[in-house]
């Protein structure tokens, strides 16, 4: 069964709901088969004359009945999730569970049964602290009920007469105390191993996520790359025939020229070579600004701010949680350098966010001014109480630095994880580039 276990609520459902009961069961079933064997099964099997058998009858009655009560009562506090259920049934189990220490008369073991699955049920069933105060009221209410057992009337006529040695109370207390603590010890395991599936299990999901973003990352990239490469390569096109073309075409002319005139002068031959040489130098001026467009193509997916709204889009459509961006007052384009930071840092915290933050919304926004670019990315997680500066964190630092940037990093009082960064601007981030020669 361990090997098919691999939600939490199975975890939860089978070790912390399954497990108990059979325990519970099997103290129930222990409590009435000693009853059974020391008091018989019914009042028919009880020595005495009619009479006697009659008024012993009511002792079985009642015994069955709160019996039924308390075990049912024991099995819905288990089981079932309601709250008004377990509320009532709380009082019933209670109450129930009391008088059936009544009825059990002299009989210490049936006692120590009924109140020890009673209290099972109550720690491993109800939520830490909750479980806790319910199974000390329920102890003190059975401890009573030993130490006194007329206190709500006389049973039969052994009860009149049995007062327990202080011993007895005490050992029945220090019972219902070890079968409290090593409950809320197994509850509080049971929940740990849950949550530990739940973490591997949220990590394999984000791990599916996060494999899915890229590709289509990717995907998109190359559509772009695709259809950028071919306006790229028809605008160069262009450019070369107008530029080059140009230049290369009059350069031929005039040397046809000047080779169809042989009683050029040397001066004509000077004017002719010089327009040659202006002409050259300018068409290999084109040539380098052709060349330096070439080499600063940059990745299709990061070549603006717009990539930003990009990267949300598919985020969303991949995980499902919401990201809402305010752009505020920044630019279209800060130069590659700043551009790729932000969108680099963005990719980041979306995705810190779901892997250990477990976010359902996310909010990023933009802000320049003073000569300083600000971006924050908050999230609804579950936030970290101690921030452990991991590879992601580290990166983000590093491509900071290129940019003269900081980093910061929160979990604010009102819940969830706060990443900003703060990029000092020159006015000269977008000039770089053609800033080469």
């Amino acid at each position: 069964m361990t090997e098919n276990i691999k939600r939490p609520e199975d975890v939860r459902f089978y070790w912390g709901k399954c497990l108990p009961g059979v325990l519970i069961f099997i103290m129930l079933s222990s409590a009435y088969i000693n009853f059974i064997r020391e008091y018989g099964f019914s009042a028919a099997h009880s020595p005495g004359n009619v009479q006697q058998r009659a008024t012993a009858s009511y002792f079985y009655i009642d015994f069955y009945v709160f019996s039924v009560i308390f075990a049912v009562s024991t099995f819905l506090i288990l089981f079932n999730e309601n709250f008004y259920i377990r509320f009532l049934f709380f009082f019933a189990g209670t109450a129930s569970g009391t008088l059936l220490a009544y009825t059990s008369g002299d009989l210490f073991t049936i006692k120590l049964f009924i109140f020890c699955s009673w209290l099972v049920a109550l720690c491993t069933a109800l939520r830490s602290w909750y479980n806790v105060f319910l199974s000390v009221v329920s102890s003190v209410c059975f401890i009573i009920a030993q130490y006194h057992p007329g206190v709500l009337g006389i049973i039969d006529s052994v009860s009149q007469i049995f007062v327990p040695r202080k011993e007895d109370t005490i050992t029945l207390a220090v019972y219902c105390l070890l079968a409290s603590l090593i409950s809320c010890i197994y509850k509080f395991a049971v929940l740990q191993w849950s949550e530990s599936v739940e973490a591997a299990q949220h990590i394999n999901m984000v791990m599916s996520q996060m494999t899915i973003f890229n590709q289509k990352l990717q995907n998109v990239a190359k559509t772009r790359g695709e259809e950028s490469a071919k306006q790229e390569r028809m605008r160069i096109t262009r450019d070369m025939h107008d530029s080059c073309g140009y230049v290369f075409v009059n350069i031929i002319a005039l040397m046809d020229a000047a080779e169809s005139r042989p009683e050029m002068t040397h001066e004509q031959t000077e004017e002719t070579l010089m327009t040659v040489r202006n002409l050259a130098a300018n068409g290999l001026q084109e040539t380098r600004k052709t060349l330096h467009a070439i080499r600063d193509m940059q990745n299709p997916i990061e070549n603006s701010i717009d990539a930003i709204y990009d990267i949300k889009k598919l985020f969303e459509q991949v995980t499902g949680i919401r990201v809402t961006v305010d752009s505020g007052n920044i630019r279209h384009d800060y130069g590659r350098t700043i551009d790729s930071i932000l969108i680099r840092t963005m990719q980041e915290a979306l995705t810190n966010a779901i892997r250990h933050g477990r976010a359902e919304h996310i909010f990023v926004t933009f802000w320049d001014e003073n000569n300083t670019l600000t971006m924050s990315v908050k999230d609804d997680g579950i936030g970290s109480k101690q921030i452990i500066k991991g590879i992601g964190l580290a990166g983000m630092e590093e491509r900071l630095a290129k940019a003269c940037g900081v980093l910061e990093v929160e979990s604010p009082k009102e819940g969830g994880f706060k990443l900003s960064i703060h990029i000092p601007l020159t006015g000269h981030e977008g000039e770089n580039k053609n800033e080469e020669s």
